[in-house]
């Protein structure tokens, strides 16, 4: 198990993006907890390999209670990942490396009440790729 990124959400809930390898085995976990620690569900899944050719979105989701969760496994080309959001906010997310791996995960967990509207890819001159 290696913890690659963790953070909390706007209104004060903690995650943190989780990568556990074994044989034949290399998944993604964001787990989420209350800020009284309350734990809420748990989402991930395994990285394809090799990466699609297409910038893939993970998994999406969200329980009834807590934040909704965003995980994006992008090419090793993807220099920055935008995800805008329902209410107009702009989201420029973190591309985490993966030990081993050329390409990278990122993750955003928001208010579960906002839908991601669109989601951008660029590459190293700026233009959109996918």
């Amino acid at each position: 198990m290696t913890v690659l990124a963790q953070g909390r959400t706007v209104d004060g809930e903690r995650w943190a993006l989780v990568r556990y390898t074994g044989p034949g085995d290399d998944i993604v976990v964001v787990e989420v907890c209350s800020w009284d620690g309350h734990p809420f569900w748990g989402t991930g899944c395994g990285l394809a390999e090799p990466p699609l050719p297409a910038p893939s979105v993970v998994t999406v989701g969200s329980d009834e209670a807590g934040p909704a969760v965003v995980l994006l496994q992008v090419r090793p080309d993807v220099r920055a990942a935008v995800l805008r959001l329902s209410d107009g906010t702009r989201e420029d997310l973190v591309l985490h490396p993966l030990p081993g791996r050329a390409d990278r995960i990122a993750v955003l967990v928001h208010p579960r009440h906002l839908d991601v509207h669109r989601i951008e890819l660029y590459g190293a001159d700026a233009a959109l790729v996918g």
